[in-house]
């Protein structure tokens, strides 16, 4: 059984240091997927928390149908990150993708869909992932993903496993993320980072001081 460790509360500074690093990694993120697809895509500002292991199941739909990656963090930044579009987003990306007309694909079936978004989720990680190492003038890197298509709470209960027979971390920045394209069609996504507990530490210290002296 892992070792309890008492939970990181954020101050107001270490918030707003999160949600700026949320913005900027998610816009990082988007760009390369707009590169990846051709299109210009518009990103709203992430909502970004810092929540406790058990506390996120409460948070999610949990039987939402949802498309995902996992991979694991090797640097000085490591652990895992999640990267999970609901199926109707999915759907949309996948139309985006393939050169489908909107609303064409209703399911995930084929190898070529499968890997489209696996392909879509594996961009995210990884310019996501750049943009945090960047930030932190550290090294952060993805290994090669894992895709599923299943409920939420079964893809999340995964990442929960391989996080606790690391015994990583007690804690998860959630970052909820809504884009759309040029036609307005609008994709919602989740990007979980499951960092090592001494990182979690180190992020939000390193946050603290940043927006303490106003470096932005």
């Amino acid at each position: 059984m892992r070792e309890r460790r008492d939970m990181l509360e954020l101050s107001t500074f270490q918030r707003d240091a999160l949600n700026e690093l949320g913005n900027i990694a998610s816009c990082h993120a988007v760009t390369a997927l707009a590169e990846m697809i051709g299109v210009t895509i518009e990103i709203a500002v992430p909502k970004v928390e810092v929540v406790a292991i058990e506390e996120l199941q409460r948070l999610i739909d949990q039987d939402k149908i949802v498309a995902g990656i996992l991979v694991e963090l090797e640097g000085d930044l490591s652990g895992y990150l999640q990267v999970l579009f609901p199926a109707r987003s999915a759907f949309t990306l996948v139309d985006m993708l393939m050169g489908r007309t909107n609303g064409d694909t209703k399911s995930i079936e084929t190898d070529m869909e499968r890997s489209a978004l696996m392909e879509t989720g594996n961009i995210l990680a990884s310019s996501f992932c750049s943009a945090i190492a960047d930030f932190f003038h550290t090294t952060l890197m993805p290994t090669p993903p894992s895709f599923a298509f299943d409920m939420m709470g079964a893809m999340v209960e995964n990442a929960i496993i391989a996080v606790a027979q690391m015994q990583m971390t007690d804690q998860i920045i959630l970052f909820r993320c809504d884009f759309k394209d040029e036609k307005e069609l609008t994709i919602h996504g989740y990007i979980l980072l499951f960092p090592r507990f001494d990182a979690v530490k180190r992020i939000l210290s390193v946050l603290q001081g940043m927006v303490g002296d106003g470096k932005r």
